[in-house]
This record gives C-alpha cells, sequence and structure tokens, in this order.
C-alpha cells in the first residue's frame, strides 16, 4: 500500500497544534478551531481504522490465497474473488476520499478545520497526498476489473475464500460505507466525548 495516506494523517493532525498559529486570533475562536480540529482528527482516526484494517485484511487474504503480494496477484480478482474485490474497492475509494465513503467525510472535515484555523497550506498538502494516492489505488482497481478478463465463453477459476475471511471484510466494510452516508452519530458522539473529558 501507498504510503500517501499515513503521510497526509501526519500532517492533518498538525490542526490540532494550530493555537501557535493563531496567537493574533481571541483565545474563545481560537479555543473553537482546535476543538474543531480535535474532532475532525478523532472522527477521521476511528474511520480510517475500518477502512484500512480492512485493506490490510484484504491484502493479507490474496497474498495467503495466491501465494503472491505485487500488483499481478489482483488481475481478474472481481471475476475469481467478486466479494474480495468488492470490499477492497470499497477500502481504496474511502482511502482515497471519494464520497460516500467514511474516507470522504473524515477528510472533508480535516481540510475544513485546516481552511478554519488559517492552515491553507496544510489542506493543500492534504489534497496533494489524495491525489497521489488516487494514482497508486487505481492502478488496483483497474488490475481487479479490467485486465485478466475472461474471453467470451471463458471462466476463470474461483479464489476460494473461507466464508470467516469475508465475513470480517464486509464486517470491515460496512462501516466504512455507513459512516460515509450517516455521519452524525459518530460526529456528534466525538463532539460529546472530547467535552466530557474538558477538550
Amino acid at each position: 500500500k501507498s504510503a500517501a495516506g499515513k503521510s497526509e494523517i501526519v500532517a492533518l493532525m498538525g490542526v490540532v497544534t494550530v493555537s501557535t498559529g493563531m496567537a493574533d486570533c481571541p483565545m474563545e475562536q481560537r479555543e473553537a478551531v482546535i476543538r474543531v480540529g480535535r474532532e475532525a482528527v478523532l472522527f477521521y482516526l476511528v474511520a480510517y481504522v475500518f477502512m484500512d484494517l480492512g485493506a490490510f485484511f484484504a491484502v493479507i487474504v490474496i497474498a495467503d490465497r495466491l501465494g503472491v503480494e505485487d500488483l499481478a496477484g489482483y488481475r481478474g480478482l472481481g471475476w475469481r474473488a467478486p466479494g474480495v474485490a468488492a470490499a477492497m474497492t470499497i477500502f481504496l475509494l474511502s482511502l482515497i476520499g471519494l464520497p460516500p465513503m467514511a474516507g470522504f467525510v473524515g477528510k472533508l472535515l480535516l481540510f475544513k478545520a485546516a481552511i478554519e484555523a488559517g492552515l491553507v497550506w496544510l489542506a493543500v498538502v492534504g489534497a496533494l497526498n489524495s491525489v497521489v494516492s488516487l494514482c497508486y489505488y487505481v492502478k488496483v482497481m483497474k488490475a481487479m476489473y479490467l485486465e485478466g478478463i475472461p474471453a467470451d465463453g471463458q471462466t476463470l477459476p474461483a479464489l476460494h475464500v473461507p466464508p470467516f475471511a469475508t465475513i470480517l471484510l464486509f464486517v470491515l466494510a460496512a462501516p466504512t460505507v455507513i459512516l460515509g452516508i450517516a455521519f452524525e452519530p459518530l460526529y456528534d458522539f466525538v463532539r460529546y466525548s472530547l467535552t466530557g473529558i474538558g477538550y
């Protein structure tokens, strides 16, 4: 997997330290911006757990079943193991930050918090990292669905995936989608949790 997603998180977490960059702002405004930044970071981290663990587990399943870890192992996966390919697609789209996935909402909140803090450059860095990850992850999806396509009248041998692995993939994929469509409950929980511990 690309390191772009990891570096993006590290960069965007700078939102929570914006107090030094807002020295001229009123204390109340500064605290409000910092609070929004913390809420955005925590929301994204929760969403990231599901999509990153899901993508990592999908890679493990594919490597275990095929014995390969390079891009060639994903060729035709959409036909050989459609369930695994569908789950992997969900995780990749979320890691890129495309709607309606949780990653989209998380990145939107992070970018918004950075801009409100006056850290437009940080939002630009995050957006550029998203573009880099898009270029990388699209190659994986292209291999799964557009390469190794069976010719007319032919079928590819199915890739046997243990039922437990399939279930776990979709247990991780479900919140990746749900949190992108109905994100308010989690965001409210994050906000109230931070308030409860004095943040």
